[in-house]
């Protein structure tokens, strides 16, 4: 019979404990970087996939105010609207949905986007509700009118069409009522008929 050494098989046994105790050392290090790993590319996919989705439904936002400008003109005149007799809502979102903003020429002077706030940017000229009340929110001061918010809208359809405005109860003595300058706190009504 062969005689073993104790002290080497207990030498032995300590250094494949320690070899096996390192061993599962490195592979959870390397398990924990893997998952750290996935999870990282994965909150990354579905920031991209947010951004691309926000890019794709919001194409036409507002990106020209880069510089994120503060509003130095807040004004709100109100507008009613009435087709054939029939008193129209003036839709929610004006200048904000991408559904609803047609016309961009005026975007330098809105708000910007603030992706990182989930806000979209906002035409100077907007609506936030269906009151009829229009946002003027703009970087300058400047004219704004009548025309432009319903060039930015884009959906009103005016063509052969009898347009008759009254601003504050009377009758518009302009004469075209898209160039009428909105002014703060005015109640504009709009008369469209065949």
């Amino acid at each position: 019979m062969e005689k073993y050494d104790s002290d080497a098989i207990n030498h032995r046994h300590k250094n494949n404990y320690n070899i096996n105790r390192n061993a599962k050392r490195i592979i959870a290090v390397v398990v924990v970087i893997g998952i750290i790993l996935v999870l990282s590319i994965g909150f990354e996919q579905i920031s991209v996939s947010n951004t691309n989705a926000q890019n794709t439904s919001q194409s036409n936002l507002n990106t020209n105010n880069t510089a994120m400008d503060p509003i130095i003109m807040h004004i709100h005149p109100k507008i009613t609207l009435t087709i054939d007799g029939n008193k129209e809502v003036i839709p929610m979102n004006i200048g904000m949905s991408s559904v609803l903003w047609k016309d961009h020429s005026l975007d330098k002077y809105g708000m910007q986007a603030m992706p990182e706030m989930a806000m979209s940017g906002m035409a100077p000229l907007h609506t936030h509700d269906d009151t009829g009340l229009i946002h003027v929110e703009s970087t300058i001061n400047r004219n704004y009118t009548l025309g432009e918010f319903l060039n930015i809208w884009g959906s009103l359809d005016i063509n052969n069409r009898v347009v008759n405005m009254t601003v504050n109860g009377k009758p518009d003595s302009n004469g075209n009522f898209t160039n009428h300058i909105l002014r703060d706190n005015e109640q504009i009504n709009l008369d469209i008929i065949k």
